[in-house]
């Protein structure tokens, strides 16, 4: 995102022009900070996983993309170490 469309959609903001729900600047504002930081490392792809919700919700693009996961070596990137988050019940991070 260039800094002029980060401006227009501030503007946007500011004046009711667009929705927060609609507005990409506020599209990560409730994700886990965990979970950022993991997107941005390269451990998660955030384009899978939109892929992913697009399919579960019977779209288009979301077809190349099952809701159940696709192949690890195209869903993940090869990270350095392990993260470092917190494990919860499941065994997830």
């Amino acid at each position: 995102m260039t800094p002029e469309q980060v401006d227009i959609y501030r503007k946007a903001s500011q004046t009711g022009a667009i929705s927060d729900e609609m507005n990409p600047l506020y599209l990560f504002s409730i994700t886990h900070t965990h979970l950022l930081i993991r997107i941005v490392s390269g451990e998660l792809d955030a384009r899978v996983l939109a892929g992913m919700e697009l399919n579960r919700r019977s779209h288009e693009l979301g077809k190349d993309f099952p809701a159940e996961g696709i192949e690890k070596k195209a869903a993940q990137k090869k990270t350095v170490g392990k993260s470092k988050g917190r494990k919860f019940q499941n065994g997830l991070k």
